[in-house]
């Protein structure tokens, strides 16, 4: 049986901007004109609360650096949307979670690659992983469980123990979930060996976590299907893994919960197949009800039999970017 449509999540970038400058990461950037207005915004939310969606995943880009965004999770709760969470760098995070948690943010989750200060530079081009430190004591005091992702490379999987120590200061109210390399972004382009000089499997981040005591998987009660959790024996964290590559789930037996939408305002039950995609920038609310309800409708029906889930269009719903193959598959939309 796959998720129940309460389970839907709408899953928003709510700004292709963000306040850090990795490495790794699109440069790129669509224009301010073209991120959706906070009316076209919360008329997508509207939709999707009358089609039944009652669940949202903030992310972006960086979702705080956009502007009214506390006014914006406010709004979404009042349209009736019951449970709101955030995927965020953690930059500003501690200036605004106090007011976040009383607008309606419900969890959070901190990317944060390295507790080494040179190394967070290195990545990020920013000196801020003190910032990112206040937030995530910040969240840990206003929430039973904030989740740190963080994506192992060759370059810190010697940080894992650290890692280990550092959600066990946290006594219980800290996940950590170690994130495999995906080959997505400029740098992977410009350094074909990148991707193979960095790998590491999430069996390789298990061996090392076994060495802390026995490992007991626990029930993973988040939106991606493929993520695994663990409590250690003698520890009080829970540490998960994200198979990103070495695992390929199949979407008729772990079907996807997201229903994504763009910066600019593009909104698809599945991430892969863009032929689902639907423009909703433009269009009237009475419009924008219609078309939400079409793509949840198709999404509960869809027939996934064989069908296996390989992101490949990162840098379009996280930042809104149009490369020319989007721009051709969406131009011979029927849908878009």
């Amino acid at each position: 049986m796959g998720k129940k449509l309460k389970d839907y999540v709408l899953r928003i970038s709510v700004t292709s901007n963000c306040n850090l400058n990795c490495f790794y990461c699109s440069k790129h950037r669509i224009s301010q004109s073209e991120i959706m207005s906070d009316s076209e915004l919360l008329e997508i939310i509207t939709s999707a609360v009358n089609a039944g969606v009652k669940i949202i995943s903030w992310t972006g880009g960086e979702p705080t650096v956009r502007k009214n965004f506390i006014d914006i999770v406010k709004k979404a709760k009042a349209l009736g949307i019951e449970k709101q969470t955030i995927t965020t760098n953690g930059v500003k995070l501690h200036t605004m979670i106090n007011s976040l948690k009383k607008a309606g943010i419900n969890r959070c989750n901190i990317s944060l690659d390295t507790l080494n200060p040179d190394k967070y530079q290195k990545i990020t081009g920013k000196t801020r992983l003190s910032d990112v430190l206040k937030s995530i004591d910040a969240c840990t005091k206003l929430y039973n469980n904030t989740k740190i992702n963080c994506v192992i490379t060759n370059d810190n999987f010697h940080e894992i123990d650290k890692f280990v120590d550092f959600c066990e200061k946290y006594k219980g109210k800290l996940t950590i979930r170690f994130l495999e390399l995906v080959p997505c972004g400029e740098a992977f382009g410009h350094d074909s060996t990148l991707f193979d000089r960095e790998y590491v499997s999430s069996n390789k981040v298990l061996q090392q976590l076994k060495k802390f005591g026995k490992m007991e998987p626990i029930i993973n009660s988040g939106n991606v299907p493929k993520s695994k959790y663990y409590k250690i024996k003698g520890l009080k964290g829970i540490y998960g893994v994200n198979p990103n590559e070495s695992v390929n789930y199949h979407c008729d037996r772990e079907k996807c919960v997201k229903i994504r939408v763009s910066p600019n305002g593009y909104v698809s039950n599945c991430t892969i197949q863009l032929k689902y995609t639907r423009k909703f920038n433009g269009k009237s609310l009475k419009e924008k009800i219609k078309l939400m309800k079409e793509i949840v409708d198709e999404k509960s029906k869809r027939n996934f039999d064989n069908f296996q889930h390989k992101q490949k269009y990162y840098d379009f719903w996280r930042f809104g970017i149009m490369s020319d193959e989007v721009k051709k598959i969406l131009k011979n939309n029927k849908n878009g």
